[in-house]
């Protein structure tokens, strides 16, 4: 599994604070994560990417490597110098049988929206001629690599109105192209017969989905199984995200009631449970462009309320 983890404030941060220095962030995460369902796979080391805005209504800037996070020397030193209000962050583990190539590392942008996911497309193979067949000439041409992380993006990108011209969404719109994206990508999954449990072709689907357009962010914990529990995902908000001592622990102070930061991870970035709450299965996350922090049951034939709770 793939992790990832995204970070919104009103006051921009040191990347490092972020990637390197806290003892559990995700590049340590890449060596050895806790939270998997592969409990073979425990290593990240296909590659990585960094995205970063530095003003509202512009496009973004993405850094990616092949190589693995831990042993980039560029990533440290953008790391110490680069700060940022919103920043998405990836370590990959191939899927698929992909190639391990910058094309393939996440985050993907269009304009100013910026994409990654940690998961897979069941079957992915069997439906990627109906999706490309469902795109556009402009969206089709964008696509760069062959994960079908990407081409999910692709799909997402069909399902708003005009994006090649457009600055910025409001945060309904992309709610709403994001749970267009997971039916539609439903709907070509039952067709092919990946989603029928009684099927050769059966394969689960973990679409943990971000995507920002600089201002808002949405996100998903999504598994195509009604028992099962999604890949995990957790978030945290406060006040400020802030190193405790020069031992790599860090902590989301809350000095008031606002919201001035949200972290979203694959896993807690600190060892503080109280920091952080799981986001259950099959929910859909939104962090308006005020901070407010909304949850949406993705109501489709996978949502169990009754679901077993569990966090991996």
């Amino acid at each position: 599994m793939c992790r990832l983890m995204l970070y919104k404030s009103n006051s921009p941060i040191l990347l490092a604070d972020l990637l390197t220095r806290p003892a559990h962030s995700i590049i340590m995460q890449s060596l050895r994560h806790k939270l998997i369902l592969n409990k073979e796979q425990i290593v990240n080391g296909d590659g990585f990417g960094i995205g970063w805005y530095d003003e509202p209504w512009t496009q973004g800037c993405i850094f990616t490597s092949t190589l693995p996070a831990w042993s980039n020397l560029n990533l440290q030193r953008l790391a110490e110098k680069v700060k940022s209000g919103l920043v998405f962050a990836h370590v990959r583990a191939t899927t698929g049988g992909t190639a391990t190539s910058e094309s393939n590392c996440h985050p993907w942008q269009y304009g100013n929206l910026m994409w990654m996911h940690n998961g897979n497309i069941g079957g992915f193979t069997r439906i990627k001629r109906r999706l490309l067949s469902a795109l556009n000439e402009d969206i089709f041409l964008t696509i760069q690599g062959t994960t079908d992380s990407e081409h999910a993006f692709a799909l997402f990108l069909s399902m708003l109105e005009n994006p090649k011209d457009r600055t910025d969404f409001s945060y309904q719109e992309l709610q709403d192209a994001m749970l267009h994206t997971i039916a539609q990508l439903n709907v070509w999954m039952d067709e092919a017969g990946i989603n029928d449990e009684n099927s050769e072709h059966h394969e689960l689907s973990l679409l943990n989905f971000a995507v920002t357009d600089g201002q808002s962010v949405v996100c998903t914990r999504y598994i195509t199984s009604r028992e099962l529990p999604a890949a995990s995902l957790f978030y945290s908000s406060g006040s400020e995200f802030r190193p405790e001592t020069d031992s790599g622990s860090y902590h989301m102070a809350k000095a008031n009631k606002r919201e001035d930061v949200v972290v979203v991870a694959s896993e807690p970035l600190t060892y503080e449970k109280s920091d952080w709450l799981a986001i259950p299965t099959n929910v859909l996350l939104v962090i308006t462009p005020k901070f407010n922090i909304h949850l949406h049951p993705i109501r489709d034939k996978y949502w169990n309320p009754h679901r077993r709770v569990k966090t991996s």
